[in-house]
Parts: structure tokens; sequence; C-alpha cells
């Protein structure tokens, strides 16, 4: 259903970008909207080392204030025998080095109905706890906000979302990945409008994050008429407004007049950017050369090379904010009515 262009930066799909995102300032909310049991302490780290020099990179952690941690990964695929193999990798080197017990749960927005959730090699068998979204209803759970918003406006005539718990405005992050009758496009589009009349509960900069997310989650799953009829409910978000000012601001510097669309998808287009230019140089402090690092990231290599060649001036630090701020300047140096 959704356009194969945007389904990942690099290797990581969309949804599982997002989704990582999205798990930094929901905090202990996810695990509790998940049914994941404890009370989370901090946000833990989620790129290990081990003795090859080579990163583990997690989707989340949380540190337990038990000590313990829970382990958090995306996986919008089926889970293979690898991919278990992998979370094995990520717990035995997080609990030798923190000397912590690691549990690892795995939220799966994949359509598959039968998951794995255990290797068995050797003596020892591995488990995870899996999470399907599918097996939710979105459809629901966006009724049951929406009727208890509208009790509460009628009752007290005010907003409503005061007597909100954050918790549960936070679930509609996740209804597109959920199962249920209600279409994709009316899950998206009355999360927005739900996030919009929160502003009693979240922060102006939380409502934005939130409505991203459900943008971001759009541009996945959405034919391209249907992402027609959500940009015209994103333009009357808080996210809508500041991407059209700052469009307005950017065409008057450069004498150049351009609507909300254009403002959405620079941003968007940016921000991919930005996530590519770090892995490349992530690669890079490993040492792989240019056609691996363009194999590996699944990218034609003429998109990797300009990346690759201005990231070498920056060697051994490989500094992906300086990379990309050599890459966006270089936009700008090209000559008067250049394509940039």
């Amino acid at each position: 259903m959704g356009k194969s262009e945007n389904d990942s930066a690099g290797n990581q799909p969309l949804e599982d970008r997002v989704m990582k995102s999205a798990a930094m300032f929901m905090g202990e909310e996810l695990l509790s909207l998940l049914g994941v049991e404890g009370k989370v302490k901090r946000a833990a780290p989620t790129e290990q080392v081990y003795l090859e020099v080579k990163d583990f990179l997690e989707d989340f952690n949380y540190e337990m204030e038990d000590g313990t941690w829970k382990h958090l990964e995306f996986e919008s695929d089926s889970i293979s025998e690898d991919d278990l193999r992998r979370f094995r990798a990520y717990e035995a080197v997080v609990g030798y080095h923190y000397k912590t017990a690691v549990s690892t749960y795995v939220l799966c927005s994949a359509q598959v109905s039968n998951l794995k959730s255990e290797l068995a090699e050797g003596l020892n068998t591995y488990h995870v706890q899996v999470i399907r979204m599918k097996d939710r209803d979105g459809g629901q759970v966006i009724e049951a906000l929406e009727q208890k918003l509208e009790a509460i406006e009628d009752t007290e005539g005010s907003e409503g979302c005061m007597c909100c718990k954050r918790e549960e405005l936070l679930e509609v992050l996740l209804t597109p990945l959920m199962g249920g009758s209600m279409p994709q496009l009316e899950r998206i589009e009355r999360s927005m409008k739900i996030i919009k009349r929160a502003d009693g509960v979240l922060g102006r900069e939380e409502r934005s994050r939130m409505q991203s997310v459900l943008y971001a989650l759009a541009i996945k799953f959405l034919r391209e008429e249907e992402l027609m009829k959500v940009k015209e409910v994103f333009s009357m978000t808080l996210l809508g407004q500041m991407l059209v000012n700052d469009g307005i601001e950017q065409g008057i510097e450069k004498g150049i007049k351009k609507g909300i669309e254009k403002g959405i998808k620079k941003g968007i287009e940016k921000g991919i950017e930005k996530g590519l230019v770090q892995l490349v140089c992530k690669k890079m402090r490993k040492g792989r050369a240019l056609e691996v690092i363009a194999e590996e990231l699944e990218e034609d290599i003429s998109v990797i090379a300009p990346i690759y060649e201005t990231a070498g001036r920056f060697s051994p630090e490989y500094d992906s904010d300086l990379v990309y701020e050599q890459i966006e300047n270089s936009k700008y140096d090209a000559p008067y009515g250049a394509d940039i």
C-alpha cells in the first residue's frame, strides 16, 4: 500500500525508525501500553562494543528501577532465526558489560500471524517476548478515547483533555500499526485530531513530535490520493503551521514562494538525508569501502559516493554533523541557476 522509496533510510524500515523516535519521548508510558511490567528509571545506552570493535546497535533500552534492563526491538517483517541470534548477542554483551539481566521485547507490526519467539541451539533455548501489534484493534482505541473526550466536554464545557491521561493520548501513535476494521487513513486522520485537542495534557513540543510520527507513518502506509487528504488535516496542526512559517521565511530569503507541501517534503527529506549521512559515517569508522557501504545500505553507489567523499575530509572521526553541514553548504555554493 505504501511507496517503496519511503520504506527505509539505509537498511532500517521507516516505521522502525519512527517507533524508535517515539520511544525516546514516550518513556515508561510505552512499556505500560505494551503490557511490559516494571517502572523505568532512565533510557539506557543502545550502542554496545565487543572485541572486534563492532558496534551493536539496539533499537531502544530502558533501565528499570530494580536494576534490570528492558530491550525493545521494532520489527516490520517476520522474525527470523538470524534476528533471534542478533537479539541474543545484544543481551549477552549488555549483560556482561553492565552486569545485569536483560529481557528482549519485539514489537512487531508485520502481517505474519506466526512469529518466531525462541531459538534452540546446543544446550540452551533463547526466548523473546513478541508483542504483535496487528492483534490490537486501532479503531477501538481511537473510538474509546474520542468518547471519553466528548463526555468530558459535554459535562465540563472545557476542551476536555485535562482529565485524560498522557499514556492514553500517546497510544494513538501506535494505532496505524494495529489491526482492526477501521481504515488506516481514518485512523491517522482521527488520531491527528485527537492530538490537536490535547493541549491540556501535552506540551507544544510533544504534540509536534506526535504529529510528525503520525505523518511519517502516513507516508509509509497510504496511497498518494489518501496522503493528500492527510495533508489537509496536517496543515491545520501545530507542526504543520510551524513548517509553513519556516517555509515562508526561507522563501522570502531566496525570493521563492512555496506552499505547505514543499515545506513538509523538504523537512522530511532533510531528516532522511541526515540519517543516511550518520549511517555512512558509522560504517566508514569501521573501515568499510564505498562499494560495501552502498551494498549494505541497499542504496545506489551514486547516492553514497558524494557523502563518502565529503566524509573522507573528516577522517578519522567522521563527524556526521560536520559532514552533513558541509554537504548542505555545498548546495548553496552552486552557481546561480544550478539545480540544488
